[in-house]
């Protein structure tokens, strides 16, 4: 669903609450209310796209006056050198890539990782290893300017079926990879000394698989948490 379409459910919701008689007041003002977060979002979104490609516009127009070199490799090359220090920074703490993996973003890079690095089975609190590499991705985001870091949950398929977990999650795996996402922001931001403002939750449950959920091994690369960092352009926001 794209930025626009939200926004305009979010209206359209907004509209029918207000033309029914039978919805509570409280109801009413809490759809206004959500409305209105999905408009601050998208205009938020919108904003930052816009300077985004004015910023990419201002870059090609300085690597076209480069003589002697192709602008591809002058527009990747800082990316690409960062991407292979953090994958080296990740070896040399010994992390495989089934459980850290470096992705290539554009306007910066990301990090997946595994939730077996991360959580236990069916939970939300930080194993002790997860802390201490969220600590160490921290200090890595810290290093160098950057805009916003987006924390993304997400699980397999598979439905929330043990009766304890359900307990604690009872809308099942949506709520679950929001809830990892959540605790992994948190201890980014309180620990790890990511600025809250700039740090952006989201569960995503099963919606965006990155293997087919038809075996043991490829369901368990679709349970993950993701860390997209948005590198700063020296300009603002």
């Amino acid at each position: 669903m794209t930025a626009r379409l939200a926004a305009g459910l979010a209206l359209a919701l907004s509209v029918s609450v207000l033309s029914s008689s039978c919805v509570s007041q409280a109801r009413h003002d809490e759809a206004v209310a959500e409305a209105k977060y999905f408009q601050r979002n998208y205009q938020d979104l919108h904003s930052y796209q816009g300077k985004l490609e004015a910023e990419n516009e201002r870059l090609r127009g300085e690597l076209s006056l480069r003589s002697g070199e192709p602008i591809e490799a002058g527009a990747t090359r800082d990316i690409d050198e960062r991407l292979a220090e953090l994958s080296r920074i990740m070896g040399a703490m010994g992390r495989t890539p089934g459980q850290v993996e470096v992705l290539s973003v554009e306007g910066g890079y990301g990090l997946r990782m595994s939730d077996s690095v991360l959580f236990d089975s069916g939970s939300s609190a930080l194993k002790e290893e997860g802390k201490a590499l969220l600590l160490e991705m921290a200090a890595e985001i810290n290093a160098r300017p950057f805009a916003r870091v987006w924390v993304r949950g997400h699980t397999d398929a598979d439905p929330v079926v043990r009766a304890e977990t359900k307990k604690r999650f009872p809308h099942g795996n949506i709520q679950l990879s929001a809830a990892r996402a959540i605790e992994v922001a948190a201890l980014l931001g309180a620990e790890g000394g990511v600025p809250s403002n700039k740090l952006v939750v989201a569960g995503f449950g099963p919606s965006e698989p990155v293997a087919p959920n038809s075996s043991a091994g490829e369901k368990a690369k679709n349970r993950r948490v993701e860390i997209f960092v948005i590198e700063d352009s020296g300009k603002g926001e």
